[in-house]
């Protein structure tokens, strides 16, 4: 897991795990807040979701993990909180959508490490982090556009 900020992404680039580089050097380069909500397809088997959608509190979001694809997430505007854990400590799977490459886990949310989501930050999430995306900072919720760039590895 890595967190960072895409204004400074050129100072970020040397730190970030490799396979991700470039995929950030990209995320870089769109005008985010001109692209529709949808599916971006970005070449071969990678892509990109522009979300608009809403927060909610922590304990009623379920933490989710990937087997095929790294995670490059991203506030554009809103903020929310992501909680953090990694997979081993995530407990066993509730439900598993593998036709869309994600396992859901439900451990105590009061474990997570926060990570507070900002316009701006990204984070990059592994198979092998936990995260519970879309929790809001205020605990009851708010608005959110967020990219969430999906890369196969």
């Amino acid at each position: 897991m890595y967190v960072g900020n895409i204004k400074q992404w050129k100072l970020e680039l040397p730190f970030v795990p490799p396979i991700t580089a470039e995929w950030i050097r990209k995320l870089a380069s769109f005008k985010l807040e001109e692209l529709p909500p949808g599916r971006h397809e970005l070449g071969g088997p990678h892509f990109m979701n522009v979300d608009v959608t809403e927060t909610a509190p922590a304990a009623q979001r379920n933490m989710e993990a990937h087997r095929q694809y790294i995670d490059i997430q991203m506030v554009i505007r809103g903020e929310e909180c992501i909680g953090y854990q990694p997979v081993f400590e995530a407990g066993a799977v509730i439900t598993s959508c593998p036709q869309n490459d994600a396992w859901f886990y439900n451990p105590r949310a009061s474990l997570d490490t926060i990570i507070r989501m900002t316009p701006g930050t990204f984070a990059i999430f592994t198979p092998a982090d936990g995260h519970r995306c879309l929790c809001a900072p205020d605990g009851t919720g708010g608005a959110i556009r967020k990219v969430i760039m999906k890369i196969h590895i």
